[in-house]
């Protein structure tokens, strides 16, 4: 994708704008919606419901907890929902042009990314407000942030190849994403699993993402080194295979879509 930028730029600026094309608002909702769920959240579980960690006397401490897990969770949930049925999607433009179709992937992956830098930036900017500092621990969310959309992008290359042969592929992901995310410690604390259960919940993928920016947030610590080992050797994997997979069924995509 190196060697294609301009035309990997031209797709992200042709995906963002496509979002929000003849509202009123435009890119302003990309703002407006991470905005009202930090705000919705921390006015029901802090204001209404009176949620705490255990532990923690901040009032703030769950709401914060559940937005440093959701936020990315929601960017890689975009990211895998899109990247499946992208070529069924663009099957026009597959038809119309030729270029490396990696490239339709890799324009949803960035435009997650700058969607969440955008989300992720007012969620910072909470965190100050409510007097909470930046600890030099926030120096590791550019790492996290690279691993977990190498692994999403590598994921959805994946999702994306075979989908075009196989349709039921993207219901049974809408599927697998919800079950996923009751796997993952994002709205429970994962001090409340069965010490037993806890090795069996260790092998998703996204709970060692997930637990880095718990750590850098709740903590103000930086990720353990099995955990930024950990999501390094998922991201490796996941780009890896998705690549091999691709580049052998790449030449049959457009017959099929």
């Amino acid at each position: 994708m190196v060697g294609h930028r301009d035309l990997l730029l031209n797709f992200l600026v042709r995906d963002l704008k496509s979002r929000y094309a003849g509202s009123l608002m435009g890119i302003v909702w990309n703002v407006i919606h991470p905005l009202a769920m930090i705000i919705i959240y921390t006015m029901v579980f802090s204001r209404v419901m009176g949620a705490k960690l255990p532990g923690m006397s901040d009032v703030y401490g769950y709401s914060i907890y559940l937005c440093a897990g959701l936020l990315p969770w929601n960017a890689f949930v975009e990211v895998i929902s899109r990247s499946t049925t992208v070529f069924l999607d663009q099957a026009w433009l597959l038809k119309k042009m030729s270029f490396p179709k990696k490239l339709l992937g890799g324009s949803i992956a960035f435009s997650s990314f700058v969607n969440f830098l955008i989300g992720f930036s007012i969620f910072l900017v909470f965190l100050v407000l409510t007097g909470h500092r930046l600890r030099v621990a926030y120096l590791a969310l550019p790492v996290l942030l690279i691993l977990q959309f190498t692994f999403a992008f590598g994921l959805g290359l994946i999702l994306s190849a075979l989908n075009v042969f196989l349709r039921d592929i993207s219901q049974l992901v809408g599927i697998g994403l919800q079950v996923w995310f009751w796997l993952t410690p994002v709205v429970y604390l994962e001090s409340i699993l069965p010490e037993g259960a806890r090795g069996f919940f260790q092998l998703n993928p996204m709970y060692h993402f997930i637990r880095g920016y718990h750590s850098v947030i709740l903590d103000g610590a930086f990720p353990s080194w099995s955990t930024l080992g950990i999501a390094a050797m998922l991201s490796l994997i996941s780009l890896t295979i998705g690549s091999a997979i691709f580049f052998r069924l790449k030449d049959e995509i457009v017959d099929e879509v």
